[in-house]
């Protein structure tokens, strides 16, 4: 069994490590205590076939980003902790380095614990693609995280409009969930006033199972549920990204599809959503800096080896008059579109009115385009659609 190897760690930081890790690692933690000054360093952690590596936080925030770099490059090689003082930019250059989880250095046995099971589960998923193949997972539900490179590409409108699609193909079996936990606005482009949230959710006194999970959920005519983001940015501050995969983990017991929103580019939380997904969503605006922001976040999550959800690649406002083409876009991604979604402008409406465009104006450019992605994820729509919408009313 592939060890699990603990380098450049205080004293400290390796007991709570060790205490954290006493039932998931058993007798495979290796605490490596010889110098870590370059490429002989690389070739000898290597010689112990880690399946995780954990670095710091005695070192150098340069070297540790390096030597997880030089990690990165074994093919089939280990996933990468680091444990660094929080700083500016370093999420965003830990993942460049194929880094799978940052963590603080003051960071919690729970937390250290969620960020190493996850890492364990990544070198698990990984090795058995390579040996099977790609397939499909054990259960049939979806997990659909709609994910942007940055914001005002149209990931809450995208978002709320394919799980209202989904609900009128398959009533009570859809949740949406709103991890822009700072900014989010699925509440507001649904039209709800949620009692409770994400934060109530992580913060009950309860064990947090199905049955206390579902009564944090808010219920919307087009039979449908949302797990809201705080109204309070700080209160979304206070949600551990550790939760993330519990939460989600829950919801998928129970619904057919879940559906969530993410904040802009990559933060923990919204990786979190990406290592249990089932299909990513990947939404980029007419313009080329969005575009390669795209394809550098698809780069990113295959190297960090977040490879087996089905990916759809989705380019909002692809009618736009900005002197490109939809072949432009592709050549300077690298990426072939999949969808594309017009501009319109009912759409700032319907955001504004909580009504949203799939149902409210099933004829448009936008509501046809967020069809053909319902129909891409679930399959060909049936007369479900219909008798749902019917339901739905004002």
């Amino acid at each position: 069994m592939r060890r699990i190897v603990l380098a450049g760690a205080t004293d400290q930081f390796a007991g709570r490590v060790q205490a954290a890790l006493g039932e998931v690692a058993g007798d495979r933690l290796y605490r490596w205590v010889e110098q870590l000054d370059g490429p002989t360093a690389v070739d000898a952690i290597l010689t112990l076939d880690p399946a995780v590596i954990i670095l710091g936080p005695k070192l150098p925030a340069e070297l540790a980003l390096w030597l997880a770099a030089e990690f990165d490059r074994v093919r089939s090689g280990p996933s990468v902790v680091v444990a660094l003082p929080p700083s500016d930019g370093l999420l965003e250059r830990a993942l460049a380095a194929g880094v799978r989880a940052v963590l603080n250095p003051e960071s919690t046995e729970d937390e250290i614990r969620s960020a190493a099971t996850r890492a364990l589960e990544a070198v698990e998923r990984r090795t058995s693609s390579v040996a099977t193949g790609p397939g499909p997972r054990g259960s049939s539900a979806h997990l659909i995280t709609v994910a942007a490179p940055k914001g005002g590409a149209g990931k809450t409108m995208l978002s709320t409009n394919l799980a209202m699609g989904l609900a009128s193909m398959d009533p009570r079996q859809v949740v949406i969930v709103d991890l822009d936990l700072q900014f989010g606005d699925v509440g507001y482009a649904l039209g709800l006033k949620p009692r409770h949230t994400v934060y109530d959710a992580v913060s009950t006194p309860q064990r947090l199972d199905l049955t206390t999970l579902k009564v944090f959920l808010t219920h919307h005519p087009a039979e449908l549920y949302a797990l809201c983001a705080p109204d309070d940015p700080a209160r979304g501050e206070l949600v551990p990204a550790e939760s993330v995969a519990e939460i989600l983990s829950l919801l998928l017991s129970e619904f057919e599809y879940v559906v969530v929103d993410t904040g802009a580019g990559l933060t923990e939380h919204t990786l979190a959503a990406l290592d249990v997904s089932t299909d990513i969503v990947f939404v980029a605006d007419m313009d080329v800096p969005s575009v390669r922001h795209l394809a550098k976040v698809v780069d990113v999550l295959d190297r960090v080896g977040v490879t087996e959800a089905r990916r759809h690649f989705v380019l909002n406002r692809a009618d736009a008059r900005v002197g490109l083409s939809i072949g432009d876009v592709a050549e300077a991604s690298g990426i072939d579109v999949d969808l594309q979604i017009p501009a319109d402008r009912h759409v700032p409406v319907a955001l504004n009115t909580g009504r949203p465009l799939i149902l409210d104006n099933p004829r448009s450019g936008v509501s046809r385009a967020v069809w053909k992605l319902v129909e891409r994820i679930a399959g060909p729509a049936d007369r479900r659609r219909q008798a749902a919408r019917t339901k739905w009313s004002a």
